[in-house]
């Protein structure tokens, strides 16, 4: 994979629930996940437990050269993590249960990602910290890689947080995925629909009390603008 940086991101919690001291800043750091070291072991964990919890079966690490992983840490300790795969020759992960589906997207010309391995601790949840996560992996997916469309294999009781809060859509029935044992459904966004909510309300948490989108929360398009500018790749 070439090389793609930028400096971290101090990403404000919007009502952190994490314990911390009181003389320090309440702020995650979102980075990119080298592939190999203590954050690895540290990310892996992370999911493992989550996994289990929900009764999911064992994940493999995210070895693949077209994916890459964004954490959030506070105060040196993983709180949240995601991976994008970018489609290649080798395929995507979701192909084994949703082969069919994919097959019609690439058909049609668009160029998938699989967004997954996404793991959050239950002290820090956050729509800001998810966001600005997803938002991240859109701009490597997007802006550096030229994907079109974006594809989550999820659990189905997990259906209205990616329909409301992400605006997901269910693209296939529900089957059982065989990498987790467990019920799974199929869900797609095009980086369009993300592009064009972004301009409408990116950045506008403050001025949009009531929207429920999660993409308030995100990037203005000047400040994904501005980080775009300074991407090195």
């Amino acid at each position: 994979m070439e090389s793609w940086r930028f400096d971290p991101l101090c990403i404000a919690e919007d009502g952190p629930k994490v314990d911390v001291p009181a003389h320090r800043q309440d702020k995650f750091r979102i980075k990119m996940l080298m592939r190999d070291g203590e954050r690895r072991r540290e990310t892996d964990l992370l999911i493992q437990k989550r996994y289990a919890w929900r009764g999911y079966g064992a994940v493999g690490t995210a070895e693949e050269p077209n994916q890459l992983t964004m954490n959030a840490e506070l105060f040196g300790r993983i709180y949240a993590t995601v991976t994008v795969n970018v489609d290649s020759p080798a395929g995507l992960a979701l192909d084994s249960t949703y082969g069919a589906e994919a097959a019609r997207l690439r058909a049609q010309g668009c160029k998938l990602c699989e967004f997954g391995r996404f793991a959050i601790d239950p002290t820090a949840r956050s729509k800001r910290l998810i966001i600005s996560l997803i938002h991240l992996l859109y701009i490597y997916a997007h802006r550096v890689k030229g994907c079109t469309d974006i594809l989550i294999e999820i659990n189905p009781r997990h259906r209205a947080f990616y329909e409301r809060l992400l605006e997901f859509e269910q693209l296939g029935s529900e089957r059982m995925c065989e990498r987790v044992n467990a019920p799974a459904i199929l869900m797609h966004l095009s980086c369009a629909k993300i592009e064009r909510r972004l301009r409408e309300i990116g950045g506008k948490w403050r001025e949009l009390p009531d929207e429920k989108s999660a993409y308030k929360f995100a990037l203005s398009p000047e400040e994904e603008a501005e980080l775009v500018s300074r991407l090195d790749y």
